[in-house]
């Protein structure tokens, strides 16, 4: 009898540690899953954060001093990363020289080229943008996807059809799926070409050029010269404000020779009839 009590109670305990055993084994499968579906929808939120669409614009406003070296840069730098600049417009005067371009470069390599077109120059003013198309992006790529279905079930049409009206009625509704089809296509490559690039607007400035000190002499001579120079304006602007005011002074002339003249017959004439 007291064997069969031990038996029974080791067969007890034996299952009791089984059924911990299991039951650990259980909670661990559970948990597992558990933190699996959690690294699931992480990586699903991340999918879906990597793959909105974003239009990115900066605007970046620069100073410099060494303008000629930091243009050829900033051109060389946008080809090595694989943008274009897309317009650029340069202003040229004597005291000082502007730039302004809109830049695409890729997404990938905007914070490089912002950094490099930062650096060595005075960042005077500096913004960004970003716009989310994704919903639009989206909607557009539906479209296509609903009238590329439509375009197929009208070809099944056509091959049923069996009279030249219908022939004629659905080539019709064909051709304008198929406008459809590129024009949203069309917008569904802008907005991409607009989301893969990031356009920025660069905006630079030569502030005063650095220039060698004279010296003592040279800049004596300098002045010399430059006071020549003066004078030579001066005479040029008499000079020329006499020929201007010729044309004041010629019919006041002409006119009083000719009274002159006049009067100069009269007396000659008066002077011949006294004598006669």
């Amino acid at each position: 009898m007291k064997k069969i009590i031990a038996l029974v109670v080791c067969m007890i305990f034996v299952l009791a540690t089984f059924c911990g055993c299991a039951d650990e084994t259980t909670k661990n499968k559970v948990y597992k899953e558990k933190v699996s579906l959690e690294e699931s929808d992480v990586d699903l939120e991340t999918d879906v954060i990597d793959s909105r669409k974003l239009i990115k614009e900066i605007s970046l406003s620069v100073e410099t001093k060494d303008y000629d070296n930091y243009i050829a840069n900033i051109r060389k730098n946008v080809t090595s990363s694989g943008g274009y600049i897309e317009s650029s417009n340069e202003f040229t005067d004597d005291d000082f020289r502007s730039f302004t371009a809109t830049i695409r470069v890729p997404v990938g390599e905007t914070d490089s080229f912002t950094e490099f077109a930062s650096k060595g120059v005075i960042v005077t003013e500096r913004s960004e943008s970003v716009e989310d198309v994704t919903e639009q992006y989206v909607d557009i790529e539906a479209r296509i996807k609903v009238y590329e279905a439509e375009e197929e079930s009208l070809l099944e049409i056509m091959k049923q059809a069996d009279n030249v009206t219908d022939v004629i009625s659905v080539e019709e509704r064909i051709a304008a799926v198929r406008a459809q089809i590129e024009s949203y296509t069309a917008q569904l490559k802008s907005l991409e070409n607009q989301t893969d690039y990031c356009t920025i607007n660069l905006d630079v400035v030569e502030v005063e050029r650095e220039v060698e000190n004279e010296g003592y002499w040279s800049s004596i001579w300098n002045n010399i010269v430059e006071g020549f120079e003066d004078v030579g304006d001066a005479l040029v602007t008499l000079f020329a404000l006499f020929l201007s005011i010729i044309p004041y002074l010629l019919v006041p002339g002409v006119a009083t020779i000719v009274t002159l003249v006049i009067i100069r017959y009269f007396k000659k004439k008066k002077n011949s009839n006294k004598k006669q």
